[in-house]
């Protein structure tokens, strides 16, 4: 039986869809991005190259999701997750089969149409979104010290993930802080967070006003006595 590989690509509690375009019984319905399998080709492999060739980016294959789904006699799927390492997902000119995409958290996966053979891996994506929200975060206002602490978790063997914060009402990206979400021990994450003078969420939401008062610094020089 030959093999089609769809991804489950996960980034910030959400995950990707896309929008069929092609075969006509298929239009208008949404699936995990991906292809067959090409012979000699491992299916990681095979996943890799189907997603950059139509969605125009790089994604590293994290796991293989439970069931394999009998497409026809002849085909079977598999839907890994995954993880984008470079590029933002988008149709590209070269992909005839996708003209849309859209990021999808675990109370909203029922909002679009399905394809009938990607419907039996959603309880299993849907528990992992929910688990991605239940993990700890650390709060960090600078995007090169959220990125460090993305890489050094990662190097430990952790799994870890920027989310951008925002404030509550507001849409704009100034003054917003990052949030490097990760299934690391909360002990780990407190010495990150100390290290890079972030904090740890407790899962209150973030308000303008909320953080501490500067402390007062000193009108003028302080003045040091001298020995004689």
């Amino acid at each position: 039986m030959n093999l089609v590989v769809g991804a489950a690509i996960l980034r910030g509690g959400k995950v990707l869809a896309a929008r069929r375009t092609a075969p006509a019984e298929l239009a208008g319905g949404w699936e995990f991005p991906g292809g067959k399998v090409d012979v000699g080709e491992d299916p990681d492999g095979a996943l890799v190259r189907e997603v950059e060739e139509e969605l125009g980016c790089v994604v590293e294959v994290t796991g293989w999701l439970g069931p394999t789904v009998p497409v026809t006699d002849a085909l079977a799927l598999r839907v890994a997750t995954a993880r984008i390492l470079a590029g933002e997902p988008e149709p590209t000119e070269h992909d005839r089969a996708h003209d849309a995409v859209r990021w999808l958290g675990a109370d909203e996966l029922d909002e679009v149409s399905w394809l009938d053979a990607d419907r039996p891996f959603l309880p299993e994506v849907a528990a992992l979104l929910t688990e991605f929200g239940n993990r700890l975060r650390g709060i960090f206002f600078d995007a090169d010290d959220a990125a460090t602490v993305v890489a050094r978790l990662r190097s430990d063997g952790w799994e870890a993930e920027i989310v951008r914060e925002r404030y509550q009402g507001e849409d704009d990206d100034e003054d917003h802080p990052w949030a490097v979400v990760s299934d690391a021990p909360e002990m780990v994450m407190e010495m990150l967070v100390d290290e890079f003078d972030g904090w740890l969420d407790d899962g209150t939401p973030i308000e303008p006003g909320a953080l501490p008062p500067p402390l007062d610094l000193p009108a003028a020089p302080k003045r040091i006595k001298r020995p004689q």
